[in-house]
């Protein structure tokens, strides 16, 4: 059986955000795969979003920005490092996940880069009770600094761009709970994808295999 990919539309304030949702057979848990304007590597979220859903994780893969709101982040560059915002948006989008009748009760985690990455962080330090583990990549953790000693789900850093590696190696420090730091210095874009996929796959599928008919 294929894995069930459909659209979705997800309220947020008053504005609605494009997702799509891919739903692997008898899935164990779902990742928020967010993107913000200029940030994302497309090809490096097709292939987390893949490798996810061999190990039974779905994926909801959503812009955190809306177009009217990408125009006026291309021109200012707003929205893109206002970190708190995109944990509202991050908030939004897993109080949906958790009405959902096909995500619903599933562990959700968080992934994000730049400061797409500081607003999954102060998601999971403000609302704890949503998320079950969080991987940053090259993440602004600066943006979050804050917030970090209140996060207790299980957080990887994952840094390949090496500018914000100082950033990363205090914020790790300041983390309480389970947390590491991953670096990147060969592998490129691969080793990122492994790493946030075996985080993931650790900390998130955990539901007995039984539970799902699996055995």
């Amino acid at each position: 059986m294929r894995d069930l990919s459909e659209p979705a539309l997800v309220w947020t304030g008053k504005v609605m955000l494009d997702a799509r949702v891919v739903m692997p057979r008898h899935a164990v848990a779902v990742v928020i795969l967010a993107s913000v304007p200029s940030l994302p590597d497309d090809d490096r979220d097709v292939r987390i979003a893949a490798e996810l859903h061999g190990h039974g994780i779905a994926t909801l893969y959503v812009p955190l920005l809306t177009e009217d709101e990408l125009q006026f982040d291309s021109r200012t560059t707003h929205f893109r490092y206002d970190a708190d915002f995109l944990a509202g948006r991050f908030i939004d989008v897993a109080q949906w996940l958790a009405k959902n009748r096909a995500t619903n009760g599933l562990p959700v985690g968080y992934a994000g880069s730049s400061g797409g990455a500081g607003g999954a962080l102060i998601a999971a330090a403000q609302r704890p009770d949503l998320v079950s583990a969080v991987v940053s990549i090259d993440g602004r953790t600066d943006l979050a600094a804050d917030q970090l000693r209140n996060i207790k789900a299980p957080a990887l850093l994952v840094v390949k761009d090496m500018p914000v590696l100082r950033m990363n190696r205090e914020a790790v420090t300041k983390i309480r709970g389970d947390r590491r730091i991953e670096i990147i210095h060969e592998g490129g874009t691969e080793a990122v994808v492994q790493k946030t996929v075996h985080w993931f796959a650790a900390k998130l599928a955990l539901v007995p295999a039984d539970a799902y008919g699996l055995v």
